[in-house]
């Protein structure tokens, strides 16, 4: 079964992650289909689109990113998401913007970025 797995990284060096992906592709025996690595100010953003051998649900996504090092506060929102029955639970790539008013004006301000993105 196809799984997408978006894993936060908030540090540069990527040797745990590799640990992390070296660990869980012999474990799972999982086939990569696609992944796609974008620099952030804090570290990266990895998105994983892997062949799973088994089946799997919501939780088991969340599950295997904190086991791949995904920020663990990000994660514990996730869990909560999947069991509040939030459709949209896994955002990590969303662009994150600030809203506020300032002299009567709505001022909007993007908060998050990955490098390479518009």
């Amino acid at each position: 079964m196809e799984m997408g797995l978006k894993i936060d990284i908030d540090k540069k060096d990527k040797r745990e992650f590799m640990e992390r992906f070296t660990a869980f592709y012999r474990y799972f025996k999982a086939e990569v289909i696609s992944y796609d690595v974008k620099e952030t100010r804090k570290g990266y953003h990895i998105r994983l689109i892997i062949n799973f051998p088994f089946e799997y649900d919501d939780v088991d996504v969340v599950f295997m990113q904190l086991l791949l090092g995904s920020d663990w506060k990000r994660e514990l929102l996730n869990y909560f998401r999947v069991k509040n029955g939030i459709s949209r639970w896994n955002v990590l790539f969303n662009k994150k913007f600030r809203v506020k008013v300032k002299d009567g004006k709505i001022v909007i301000r993007r908060v998050s970025y990955e490098k390479g993105c518009g």
